[in-house]
């Protein structure tokens, strides 16, 4: 099949899943959301169509079963999914991610963590080959959306040249004890609902390899955040946040508001 009759199935499949969602999750996107959404999907494609066409295994469900956490024995189980690519006579272990490659390469150390312990279930456990392991960071680059959206072809090619998503990290079997240590104490405080929330100092820090602070990072995701003190200690001090004016920055804003009415609106 040659790529252009792909990238059109691509793009029907793409309208399948976009149509299902919106069914399942009651509303919509506007189009131009939808377009980025779908941009991001093809250029992922066209950079990583080796890789793709080279997949031996994919979506494998790794399990690593009767773990106890360090102090109080609490049984878990470690689970994941990864994609395995053999590649003339080495194979690769790779895990996707919708993180910036800014991001895990400022943070390495939390991802090798995870792809070690997948790879010791892969290799060590199941006894099968393998090479090395990799993150494919998904998002597209600033520069090249930029460009898809106001650059010429030549800008979009030279950003698409530039543009590496797929980070390798080895495989070092000597760090895995540690690392299952690591997830046994955060199952450990999860268990017990120990639950306290970062300092308003880490709120206002930025994260690693971003340009955005912790808060606007992750806090504005939380479903729960005007319940948490440092949530609310950092509004007072960043947006001066009161009793009498506290609703304005709990409700959605305007913009989000437009963007949710003009995509259920497109897809009635």
């Amino acid at each position: 099949m040659k790529q252009s009759e792909f990238e059109s199935q691509l793009g029907e499949m793409f309208e399948n899943n976009f149509r299902f969602l919106c069914e399942e999750a009651g509303h919509s996107i506007n189009e131009y959301l939808k377009k980025l959404a779908f941009d991001q999907v093809l250029y992922y494609y066209r950079k990583n169509k080796k890789i793709i066409e080279q997949i031996t295994r994919a979506e494998v469900k790794l399990s690593l079963p009767e773990q106890e956490t360090p102090n109080d024995k609490i049984p878990y189980t470690i689970e994941g999914v990864v994609d395995i690519v053999r590649e003339g006579d080495e194979t690769w272990l790779y895990d996707l991610k919708t993180h910036d490659p800014d991001r895990i390469k400022a943070e390495p150390g939390k991802y090798k963590e995870q792809l070690n312990i997948y790879a010791y279930i892969w290799k060590g456990l199941q006894k099968n080959e393998l090479d090395n392991t990799a993150i494919i960071a998904t998002p597209l680059p600033n520069g090249l959306r930029a460009a898809i959206e106001n650059g010429t072809e030549e800008k979009i090619q030279a950003e698409f040249d530039k543009w590496e998503p797929v980070i390798p990290f080895g495989y070092d079997e000597d760090e895995v004890a540690d690392m299952i240590e690591n997830f046994g104490e955060t199952v450990e405080r999860i268990e017990n609902s120990e639950f306290a929330p970062p300092d308003v100092k880490r709120l206002e820090s930025k994260m690693p390899g971003m340009k955005t602070n912790f808060a606007t990072h992750v806090c504005r995701n939380c479903d729960v955040r005007y319940s948490c003190s440092s949530y609310r200690e950092y509004m007072k001090k960043t947006r001066n946040a009161r009793k009498d004016n506290i609703m304005k920055f709990m409700a959605p804003t305007a913009s989000e508001q437009d963007e949710f009415v003009e995509g259920c609106l497109q897809s009635i």
